[in-house]
């Protein structure tokens, strides 16, 4: 190799995901949200029954005037205004996706540390062997 001339590693080859993998991902973002509102379909009269619901989130929601100005906006606002303890039913929906998510990645995490790659590779370099002594006075 010369002075002048340049130094090209080679390449390693990118390792493809699975499409299986893609399949159940793209599952996942679907079903994760449906499951999601059904559980809170179900969960929130035996919520609202126990009484320690504050009232702020409960009830009809109430637009400003400006909202019924356009047919559009007139029609959303309608149909939103429309639904019953919305915001609570949205703090319920988001806490059971939340909870769903973390209990999903966790699986994951643990299927992929048991089935996965190898955690190093020949490039890297072996842990270190060093224990470094006690400190005493």
């Amino acid at each position: 190799m010369g002075k002048y001339e340049r130094y090209q590693q080679k390449k390693q080859a990118k390792r493809e995901i699975n499409p299986i993998w893609r399949g159940v991902g793209c599952l996942l973002i679907i079903l994760v949200p449906l499951l999601s509102y059904g559980l809170m379909l179900v969960s929130t009269p035996p919520i609202l029954a126990t009484g320690l619901v504050p009232y702020q989130l409960l009830g009809f929601v109430h637009f400003p005037d400006w909202a019924f100005r356009f047919k559009m906006t007139s029609d959303i606002a309608l149909f939103i205004g429309s639904i019953n303890n919305l915001w609570f039913s949205i703090i319920i929906f988001l806490l059971i996706l939340l909870i769903l998510t973390a209990i999903i990645s966790i699986f994951y995490s643990v299927m992929y540390q048991a089935v996965g790659p190898a955690r190093y590779t020949p490039q890297d370099a072996p842990p270190s062997k060093y224990k470094p002594k006690k400190y005493t006075r």
